[in-house]
């Protein structure tokens, strides 16, 4: 019986997804997924209990909740906290990625990314390139042609992954899926596969009919019927929290100094894309920007979300009659899961304290998007027997 997992937004499930679960030929599959707010720093494109319904009807086993406070953070982060979730499982077997490039390339760099030139890396950042830029450039013995295989965005994370497993002594092994017909962040539209970007443009611009060929019949109803953006919404939040002061930026993640006044000088901007047009520079990428707006908003420090990685939680959002023989192995290895927030009782206060974060990002989300709230409490996981 061989368990494999992916780490997943479904931002939102698209043929391309849909390809990677038919391609690793797993007895089992299992997603650890983003929740309200993705590693890009926008709000999901549907409700985290609706992307995980369209998993399980789409292929997977099991659909686990990645907690905001991972997947708003860099890719590092990211990627640490999905990997101490899955290895906490001592259920999986492999993890599956999408990569431009081989395995054998990713691991590669990772042997040589394991020290970097602190000197070069400060020369670098005082070019004005963005710290991963500079990080990238400031590694010995990088040839140019690797840092382009570095520089491709699913390789990016497929290079934190391998991290995390190494970090976490994890018996997990990698296993690496060619990027299907379209790069991450194309326009281009080939064969029915089409980026999340794209299709998430073709949401702004309501162009719904353009997608029934790029998604799962079920993805298409859903964004045809439900789709809501909500960032400007949360942008009026953002910037309430931000008029209220006293905000000590050093405290988060994604911050630099110098990042405040550029925050507080274009706050006269009412539109959200425009701000972050505004602020996001080379050396302050956009994702990087809009984290940045997210952890401040959640008060979501640094020292927080590094705690974190070794006191999450594991929380079940769908599952299929598949997925339960996964949870009975769990419960087997003595690991316990949850299913709502109101079985916390025997977690730990910093665990508590987590899920109390999720809750207020849910509850926003929500409210953002006129949903009811307290679905974290009230919600079942989906269940397809």
């Amino acid at each position: 019986m061989s368990i494999n997992a992916i780490i997943a937004e479904y931002n939102p499930f698209h043929n391309g997804h849909l390809h990677q679960i038919n391609s690793i030929n797993s007895d089992y599959t299992v997603i650890i997924m983003s929740s309200s707010f993705t590693q890009r720093g926008t709000p999901a494109i549907l409700n985290k209990f609706t992307r995980a319904r369209l998993a399980i009807e789409n292929g997977a086993d099991l659909v686990l909740e990645l907690p905001a406070v991972y997947c708003t953070s860099n890719a590092q982060i990211f990627s640490e906290g999905a990997v101490s979730i899955l290895n906490s499982l001592g259920a999986i077997d492999n993890l599956c990625f999408g990569a431009e490039d081989t395995l054998q390339s990713i691991i590669n760099l990772v042997d040589k990314t394991k020290t970097i030139d602190k000197n070069l890396l400060a020369i670098n950042l005082s070019k004005g390139y963005s710290f991963i830029q500079a990080k990238q450039l400031s590694y010995p013995n990088i040839s140019e042609e690797e840092l382009l295989i570095m520089n491709k965005p699913n390789n990016i994370l497929a290079i934190e992954y391998v991290k995390a497993l190494n970090k976490f002594n994890s018996n997990i092994k990698p296993f690496s899926i060619p990027r299907k017909k379209v790069e991450h962040s194309s326009d281009l539209i080939v064969d029915g596969f089409a980026s999340a970007s794209t299709i998430r443009k073709l949401c702004y611009e309501e162009k719904f009919d353009k997608l029934k060929s790029l998604v799962p019949e079920n993805t298409y109803l859903e964004l045809k019927n439900n789709y809501i953006n909500t960032s400007h919404e949360f942008f009026k939040i953002f910037k309430y929290k931000l008029m209220l002061g006293n905000i000590n930026f050093s405290d988060y993640m994604d911050y630099e100094l110098g990042l405040e006044n550029r925050l507080y000088d274009n706050l006269d901007i009412t539109d959200y894309d425009d701000y972050i047009d505004a602020i996001s520079t080379k050396r302050y990428t956009k994702s990087r920007i809009r984290r940045l707006l997210i952890q401040i908003t959640f008060d979501l420090k640094r020292e927080f979300i590094l705690e974190s990685l070794y006191n999450s939680y594991i929380r079940v959002l769908a599952v299929n009659a598949k997925g339960t023989t996964i949870l009975n192995k769990i419960k087997n290895n003595n690991i316990n899961y949850i299913t709502k927030f109101s079985e916390t009782a025997n977690l730990s206060e910093f665990t508590k304290e987590i899920i109390k974060k999720e809750i207020l990002i849910t509850n926003t989300y929500n409210m953002m998007s006129g949903a009811p709230l307290n679905q974290d409490f009230k919600n079942n996981p989906f269940i397809k027997m």
